[in-house]
């Protein structure tokens, strides 16, 4: 079992997690950090940041005005693979002056304005192991944020689907738009995440008292990607 600051966490196959000891209270007065990673590529032990994007929700609204983005140089050496450019836009030109992620880290949580909660898609299969090892690699604090997994979110609320609760299986449940954005641009990620989000906390409000509890005797089995091999 894996503990994080506000919750565990527990692998039962390739398949599944569970999550649980979740106590989540007064959600729709909260303030929410949303945040995204992009980065060399998928696998969480060897790959690096290259980008950081965070965005607010406070008071049922997106705060563009406080939206945070920031490119991350990889290291020397340091390749990002022509298939990973395609997809996220970035190059290794378009990071040349970037700070390092022992820089730019901590603008994001400056950034955050003590939220009380951080947020982000599949985020404990990715986003959270990819940050452990670079504070590791950069011999920073280990320690991170209040963070919650918007899959977590979906299948405390909508149940567990047949597959998982992808980006693109919530887009088309609450019937949002990704008009304007552009995905796996993290900035553009973490505004289309907001999107989703506004309504299931809509509902987690008029549902469930605007509360997520997940007791330690009833785990939430949580859908997950197969795991990524070097």
């Amino acid at each position: 079992m894996n503990q994080h600051p506000i919750l565990q966490l527990r692998d039962v196959s390739d398949d599944l997690y569970e999550a649980c000891d979740l106590d989540l209270r007064n959600l729709s007065e909260s303030r929410i950090w949303l945040f995204d990673l992009e980065a060399t590529g998928l696998d969480t032990t060897r790959e690096r940041v290259t980008q950081i994007a965070g965005i607010p929700i406070e008071g049922g609204e997106i705060i563009e005005s406080e939206a945070f983005v920031q490119f991350v140089h990889p290291g020397e050496g340091v390749e990002i693979p022509k298939v990973v450019q395609d997809l996220t836009g970035i190059t290794l030109d378009m990071l040349s002056d970037a700070p390092p992620l022992s820089e730019a880290w901590p603008r994001c949580v400056e950034a955050a304005r003590n939220a009380d909660l951080w947020m982000g898609q599949s985020v404990f299969e990715f986003d959270v192991p990819l940050l452990e090892a670079e504070f590791a690699r950069h011999d920073m604090p280990a320690g991170l944020p209040p963070i919650l997994d918007s899959v977590v979110l979906a299948t405390f609320l909508l149940g567990e689907p047949i597959k998982r609760w992808s980006t693109s299986k919530l887009l088309e449940t609450f019937s949002v738009t990704t008009e304007g954005l552009r995905r796996h641009d993290a900035l553009d990620d973490v505004k289309i995440l907001g999107r989703i989000l506004l309504p299931m906390l809509e509902r987690i409000r008029d549902e469930h008292d605007d509360c997520v509890q997940i007791t330690t005797n009833h785990p939430l089995q949580i859908r997950r990607h197969p795991p990524i091999k070097s």
